[in-house]
Order: C-alpha cells, then sequence, then structure tokens
C-alpha cells in the first residue's frame, strides 16, 4: 500500500496512550454530542438509536472504509466535521469527544466556548475498549446498551480462546520500518488469536522502528501487515502481501515459505475498537487454514 497510508494505519493500530488519568466521577450526561475520534463514531453508533439520536456530528474520517467500522452507517443529515472551531461550533454542541492527541489550541477553542471535552486517553487493546465504551455509554444515559457491547466482544474473545492454535506461532505487525510491540493493541490482537508478539519477545514496546533487515533476521513464522481494503477478500489485500513478499530477504522467512504474509484490513488492524476482534479472528482464521 503507499507509504504514508501504511504509516497512518500503522501509528493508529500501535496507539500506548497517555498515562492512566485518575478516576473521576462519571461523566455527566450530553444532549448535543459531536464525536471526534474514529472510535466514538463507532461505538455511539454501536450504542443503538438513543445514542444516535444525541449525536449532532461525528469526525470527518468517519466513512472512510480505510479506517473507519462505522463507514456509511450515519445518515448523510448527520455532519461530517474536521477539528476546525467554526465546523464544530456551528453545531451547538454540548459535547465534544476527543483524543489524548487532540490539539490543545481546539482542547482550549472548545472550552472558552462552553463545550465540555470527553477525552479518550488510552487505546492500548480490549480493556481500554470497554473503559471506552461504558464511559460513552453513560453520557448517553444508557448503560446497559454499553455492556451489551462489552458482552458481544467478551463471547467473541471466549470464541477465539476456545479455538487457539494447538501451536503458538510468533509474529509480527510490520509495516514501513515498524513493528507494534508490547502495550500496544496488536498486542492484544495477537493473545486473542493465539498468537506470541515477535516484537514484544525482543523486549521491545510501543511502536518502534524495525528495519526490514532486522525484521528479517528474526525469521518471524507470522508477517502481519495492514492493507487499504475494506474487506480480507479484497485483491488489495493480496497484493499488499505480495509486495512484502518481494521485499529484500522476506521470501526466505518462515511465514513467506508457508504462506503466511498475511494481509488484514486497516479499518481492523488499525482499530482500537470493536475491529480489534474482526483482526484477531482473521488472523486466527488465516493461520489455521495455512500449512504448518
Amino acid at each position: 500500500m503507499p507509504r504514508r497510508l501504511a504509516a497512518v494505519l500503522f501509528a493508529l493500530s500501535s496507539c500506548t496512550g497517555a498515562p492512566e488519568p485518575a478516576r473521576e466521577p462519571g461523566d455527566p450526561p450530553a444532549r448535543r454530542i459531536v464525536s471526534q475520534t474514529i472510535l466514538s463514531d463507532e461505538v455511539l453508533w454501536a450504542l443503538g438509536p438513543a445514542a444516535q439520536a444525541r449525536v449532532v456530528g461525528v469526525s470527518a474520517l468517519a466513512d472512510d472504509p480505510r479506517y473507519s467500522g462505522a463507514a456509511g452507517v450515519w445518515p448523510p443529515a448527520v455532519p461530517r466535521r474536521a477539528l476546525t472551531s467554526e465546523g464544530l461550533l456551528a453545531l451547538q454542541p454540548d459535547l465534544a469527544v476527543i483524543a489524548s492527541f487532540t490539539a490543545p489550541e481546539v482542547r482550549e477553542l472548545l472550552s472558552t466556548h462552553g463545550v465540555r471535552l470527553l477525552e479518550l486517553t488510552q487505546f492500548r487493546g480490549f480493556a481500554d475498549y470497554r473503559a471506552h465504551v461504558r464511559r460513552l455509554a453513560a453520557v448517553v444515559e444508557d448503560p446497559a446498551a454499553g455492556e451489551r457491547l462489552v458482552a458481544d466482544l467478551d463471547a467473541r474473545l471466549a470464541r477465539l480462546a476456545a479455538d487457539k492454535p494447538a501451536l503458538r506461532l510468533s509474529a509480527i505487525s510490520w509495516g514501513d520500518g515498524h513493528a507494534a510491540a508490547a502495550g500496544t493493541s496488536f498486542d492484544d490482537i495477537a493473545e486473542a488469536a493465539g498468537l506470541s508478539n515477535l516484537a514484544k519477545e525482543k523486549g521491545l514496546e510501543g511502536h518502534v522502528p524495525v528495519a526490514l533487515e532486522l525484521m528479517v533476521s528474526w525469521d518471524p513464522p507470522v508477517i502481519v501487515i495492514g492493507c487499504p481494503a475494506a474487506e480480507p477478500d479484497d485483491p488489495a489485500c493480496r497484493a499488499a502481501e505480495t509486495a512484502t513478499a518481494a521485499l529484500p530477504g522476506v521470501r526466505a522467512t518462515a511465514a513467506a515459505r508457508n504462506g503466511r504474509i498475511i494481509a488484514v484490513p486497516g479499518r481492523a488492524l488499525a482499530s482500537t475498537g470493536e475491529g480489534m476482534a474482526r483482526a484477531a479472528e482473521l488472523l486466527q482464521a488465516r493461520v489455521g487454514a495455512e500449512p504448518s
């Protein structure tokens, strides 16, 4: 895939987030919500009609199938807004859902105009996703809907655990000269799929540079890459696998020899929400289908 897209997807999938803030009392309810993260676009839709009715705007990437699991679901009447003051303030929100990486000047402007901020601060895996779901469910006053989403996730993880392959292979999530190590969403994805995170085994943490030559020298049994497609059967995913296999030295790795260079749609591999479970399901299915 294009190098810029690969870098964006990889960075999204490898967020380690800020240190956990001290817990505060529950967030007050909100009536007019603007979502400015892909994760909140997805979760607010999945919470159902009561939550959807409170949303007056979603992020500019909400309909981009390369990144968003909510692409095409929000009605056209719901404005798509980038983090610009004029666009957001015109919607008269009482709450903006932002992320820890939102620009300070945007935060200040929204706050000075009386818009309350709900900040999602960590994106390291399933535990953080559960916390985000419950927090968003609380502000739309539907905690039961949040618990249904959490229960659905936990049921999927239980099915993955029951089907884990007998042989625990090591996998590396690699793209554009970087790997996702300990403390990233991929670490949870790999564990759920019954794989071991090779970059974590090497003592690395976070989203770290790993040169092609070093990655090849580790002889990974599984190489996981992102592809710019919405579904795994898209030709773009197979093309990404072929392109990775053609890189210097990669054909000699165990992953290439055993057909385990696996492209996962970017919106699943880069997800910090429900897509993480989808990525784990796709990886487990592909690893189980290929010969040892």
